[in-house]
Parts: structure tokens; C-alpha cells; sequence
């Protein structure tokens, strides 16, 4: 589907549900809390909802800077495994796979505004050192950070690294030995480039079973997943991310901090099945 029509549709969802999730808090307020948020590529060069324009994804960043509510994933990680809640509303910054414009042009912005951000890497992109497909389409390309710019980026107190796999497959397709080469191949060449093992984990497309699970936990103190489940019970090993895209733009970012979107990809995900049924 084309950009413009998947913002479209975006679009078309976000504000009635914007609307019904506002009139909901104010009749039932929910408590503070912390809320995953997930981002991908920021040079709005790619016609993907997974790539944010700059001034776009810099608006943001100004906005959470200015609340102070940004937190480290290990901080965050520790109020909610002691089952606490903030004072109030906070946030964690994560990024998927390791596209370079994380190194020239969010791990520039991070240390400028004093944000901490975790990075997900997927550690074979980085080995190869050459652009790589991005939705399945050999037409959209993004070049992968190399490890210099990762251990320039692990020095600096603003960049947690993670592991993203090896090759970035769908792990519930693969049998569990070659799961289990994803998980720790990236904990070996980490090791061996930067003399650091990752601590945490992030499904590659947000996708998990209680299987994965146990197998990541084997390797690592937690993994983000996908889904918008606020008020879920905690689990370490399958926590929740606000996916930030592109149609978000300026205007449903604070809606999408607030939950009043929540609810948003289970309503796409139906709309677009029954779009293609009508086509048929």
C-alpha cells in the first residue's frame, strides 16, 4: 500500500479515536505511568510510516525534553519489575535494527537535549556494511551504523545498546536451534567488537510467543514487543511499544502520549483487511 494511502487511513482512524480516548479519560482518568516508545528510521527520505522527517521527530524530542519525563530503559525497567508507579506520566526511548541516521542524526540530538535512548541492533545489517532492504522492497535501502559509531555511541551516557538478532527473520517461523543462533550470535559479536553484552532484547516486527519468550529469557533481562497493553500485567519479556510513525506528525504525538490512541494498530490492522476484501 502507498504511503499516502496507509496516512490516509492513519489518519482517517486517529481522530475519532483520539476523540473517543480524551472523552474517555476525562470521565475515568488513568493513573501515571510508562509507556515503551518505538521509532525506527528519522530522514523522511524513505516513503515508509516507519520514517519520520526530522524536524518532524525533533519537534518531539523537544517536547519530551521539555516535560523532563524521558527515563532510561533500566530505570524504567526497575520501577516496573517493583511493581511502582511514577509520579507522574514517563517515557522510554527505543529505536529498531541500527539505520545510521541514528548516529548522524538522533545520537546528536539525544546529547544536546540530555535524553537517554536504548538501540536496538541487528547485529548481522552492521557486519555486512551495506545498504539493506527495508519492507521487503530491494527498492528502499538504508545504510547500517558500523561498530566504531556504535562503541563511540555505548561510551556516551545517552545510548544503552540491545540486540535485534543476527539477520532480523521472523523468529516464530524458525525452529528453536536456529532461534537460538539469533539470540546469541548478536551477545558474541558484541563481545567481540565491543567488549559488552547487551542485556536486553527486541522481537524483530514486534513478534513474540510465550516459546520466544522463554528462550530470550535464557540470554537476556528483558524484550519489547508490540501492542498497545498500558494496563497489562507486567511481564519482562513482552513489554509493550507505541509504535511513533510518520502519520503521528505533529499533531497525534501528544494524543499518543496520552493513550487516547491506544487501540490505533488493532483498528488498522482491521480496516485494511476489510479494505482488501472489498477489493477482491
Amino acid at each position: 500500500m502507498r504511503l499516502w494511502m496507509q496516512q490516509g487511513l492513519r489518519r482517517a482512524l486517529k481522530t475519532p479515536l483520539a476523540a473517543w480516548g480524551a472523552a474517555s479519560q476525562a470521565v475515568r482518568p488513568s493513573m501515571p505511568g510508562i509507556a515503551f516508545l518505538g521509532y525506527h528510521s528519522v530522514t523522511g527520505r524513505l516513503p515508509l510510516e516507519m520514517d519520520l522527517p526530522y524536524p518532524v521527530f525533533r519537534r518531539q524530542l523537544e517536547t519530551l525534553a521539555a516535560r523532563r519525563a524521558v527515563v532510561a530503559y533500566d530505570e524504567a525497567l526497575a520501577w516496573l519489575a517493583a511493581g511502582r508507579r511514577p509520579p507522574a506520566p514517563r517515557w522510554v526511548l527505543t529505536f529498531d535494527d541500527g539505520y545510521e541516521d541514528f548516529y548522524t542524526h538522533v545520537f546528536p540530538l539525544l546529547a544536546a537535549l540530555h535524553l537517554p535512548a536504548t538501540l536496538f541492533v541487528t547485529t548481522g545489517f552492521v557486519d555486512d556494511g551495506v545498504p539493506y532492504p527495508l519492507m521487503a522492497r530491494p527498492d528502499l535501502t538504508a545504510a547500517p551504523v558500523t561498530w566504531r559509531m556504535l562503541g563511540e555511541m555505548a561510551a556516551s551516557p545517552w545510548v544503552t545498546l540491545g540486540a535485534h538478532t543476527h539477520t532480523h527473520p521472523l523468529l516464530d517461523t524458525l525452529p528453536a536451534a536456529r532461534v537460538e543462533e539469533e539470540l546469541v550470535r548478536p551477545l558474541e559479536r558484541f563481545q567481540r567488537e565491543l567488549g559488552l553484552r547487551p542485556r536486553h532484547f527486541a522481537y524483530p516486527r514486534a513478534i513474540w510467543n510465550p516459546a520466544l519468550a522463554a528462550q530470550v529469557a535464557r540470554h537476556y533481562a528483558s524484550a519489547v514487543a508490540g501492542g498497545e497493553e498500558r494496563g497489562a500485567a507486567w511481564d519482562a519479556y513482552r513489554i509493550p511499544r507505541l509504535p511513533i510513525r510518520r502519520s503521528d506528525g505533529r499533531w497525534f504525538f501528544g494524543p499518543k502520549l496520552r493513550g487516547w490512541l491506544d487501540g490505533e494498530e488493532a483498528a488498522y490492522r482491521l480496516l485494511h483487511r476489510l479494505l482488501q476484501r472489498l477489493r477482491r
